[in-house]
């Protein structure tokens, strides 16, 4: 099953923007640089505060996305939308 694109792959198309619940007190502002039905890669200035599990709210999403992190470099997070609770 191929996976869905939600965002334009071309760039200087759209930018979604986002925040990613560090906790419940706490969200970190992120670009939704390409998203998938199946995940996403955000873009932020620090990545190392982001837990393995978390939730990115948007106004682009119909709801808000738990997700687990894939991959990680110190500014860029490929994550899986993940079903299960976070």
């Amino acid at each position: 099953m191929a996976a869905t694109a939600l965002l334009p792959s071309e760039r200087d198309t759209q930018t979604a923007f986002g925040f990613i619940a560090i906790d419940e007190h706490t969200h970190k502002g992120c670009v939704i640089q390409e998203a998938t039905d199946l995940g996403a890669y955000l873009v932020m200035i620090d990545t190392t505060v982001v837990p393995d599990r978390f939730v990115l709210y948007s106004l682009f999403f119909d709801r808000a996305q738990p997700c687990k992190v894939v991959w990680r470099t110190d500014e860029v997070i490929g994550a899986w939308f993940d079903g299960d609770e976070v």
